[in-house]
């Protein structure tokens, strides 16, 4: 990846490795969702969200020359730009966190009140690609397949969206299971086609390509889980499902070595696995004690086994770092090593804007994260440099 000089570099002082920063804004800065990429497989650009007291839109940063434009203008209201029930208000503007880069054409894919839109993040030309019944709401992460042809996301029944908790977010979960009709569908970008792939009673809030022609999928019914389709739709499967100790699996990274993920009660007493969907292989390991509210690190190759740990309790975040695990061991505890130390992050816990939701860059050499800023006291984006850390060892193939 060849930087800009003019990104400023920091130094972690518990390991020592070099942190990028990226982003300066006196705002709140944030990649895409970081099921999905966020930087083009070329390192060249960086899409991503910049949140103030003016609403949130999505910027692009070319990382070769330092050059930042605003990409989006869309006019959501701040009812509908919120990510609820996940996220904090963030005011007018594109919808929080589901917005895509398409990495085959590098243009992004995002909603301006019930029209899909895709912009070319160099160019600027837009174009319309579909418009959603005013009856629905797009609420999903959403992906667009490898190959570039697919976008897929899912949508609700707007009304009863905002009336299923009768504006109490915070009791959320206990709703959940009166959920009617989320709709999972396809868009071609060639053909137009529009496909159904599930429709389910069920909120699904997370659909993560698994190749081109597959998807993991976040949340089924009544529980935390992962849900397995294919683009020909109409059927899924619930792949490591809830254990007899009460864990059910959470975050998941979509990998070349499979699903990687985390699984826990709450928040703490987590372990981790790999689940391969098609063998239905897998292994599972104890994540540290001390592990607190869990993010699995995202590595596309399935190399790097890590995670993001926030610990806090009702006075507040008392540590925010991540962990790689050193190697894995079949009939013993693995071994862990700090891989960022404690970096604070500004805004609510529960926000996803104070979120490290770390994944490792195309090239492989950084970790991409939303970090901490103490002069402006927001979250700016970061890279932390891994070009000399070492794969996870003795990691088996479950193919």
């Amino acid at each position: 990846m060849e930087l800009y000089k003019g990104f400023k570099t920091e130094t972690d002082p518990e390991t020592g490795r070099k942190l990028i920063r990226l982003t300066e804004w006196n705002a709140f800065c944030y990649p895409l969702y970081y099921f999905i990429p966020s930087i083009t497989n070329d390192n060249r650009f960086l899409v991503y969200h910049k949140c103030d007291d003016t609403g949130v839109q999505l910027r692009v940063l070319n990382l070769q020359t330092g050059e930042d434009k605003q990409l989006t203008h869309a006019a959501n209201s701040a009812d509908e730009a919120q990510w609820r029930p996940w996220c904090t208000p963030c005011g007018d503007g594109v919808l929080d966190h589901r917005s895509v880069l398409n990495t085959v054409n590098n243009t992004v894919v995002y909603f301006d009140c019930n029209i899909a839109r895709e912009i070319n993040i160099e160019t600027l030309e837009e174009r319309e690609l579909f418009t959603l019944d005013k009856e629905r709401y797009p609420i999903s992460q959403s992906c667009v397949t490898p190959d570039g042809k697919w976008f897929v996301f899912s949508h609700i029944d707007k009304s009863f969206y905002y009336e299923m908790t009768a504006g109490n977010w915070s009791d959320y979960i206990k709703y959940r299971p009166l959920t009617k009709d989320c709709t999972i569908q396809a868009y071609n970008f060639e053909t137009g086609e529009m496909r159904d792939i599930l429709i389910l009673n069920a909120v699904m809030h997370h659909i993560i390509p698994y190749g081109s022609d597959y998807f993991a999928i976040n949340h089924p019914p009544t529980e935390s889980g992962i849900l397995f389709t294919g683009l020909e739709g109409r059927w899924y499967t619930h792949i490591r499902t809830k254990s007899a100790d009460g864990r059910v699996a959470n975050h998941c990274a979509v990998t070349n070595r499979g699903i990687v993920y985390e699984a826990c009660k709450f928040h703490g007493d987590n372990c981790g696995g790999i689940y391969h969907p098609f063998t239905h292989r897998y292994i599972e390991y104890k994540l540290p004690e001390f592990f607190g509210y869990t993010h699995t690190g995202f590595d596309p190759n399935g190399d790097l086994i890590f995670y993001e740990n926030l610990n806090y309790d009702n006075t507040g975040i008392h540590c925010h770092n991540m962990y790689k695990m050193n190697r894995y061991e079949i009939d013993g505890p693995c071994s862990w090593e700090l891989l960022m130390g404690n970096r604070p992050t500004y805004g609510s816990r529960s926000s996803q804007k104070s979120h490290f939701h770390p994944r490792v860059t195309p090239d492989n050499r950084y970790i991409l994260f939303t970090g901490g800023y103490e002069k402006t006291r927001t979250n700016q984006l970061y890279l932390l440099d891994i070009s000399y850390v070492k794969p996870t060892e003795n990691l088996p193939d479950l193919e």
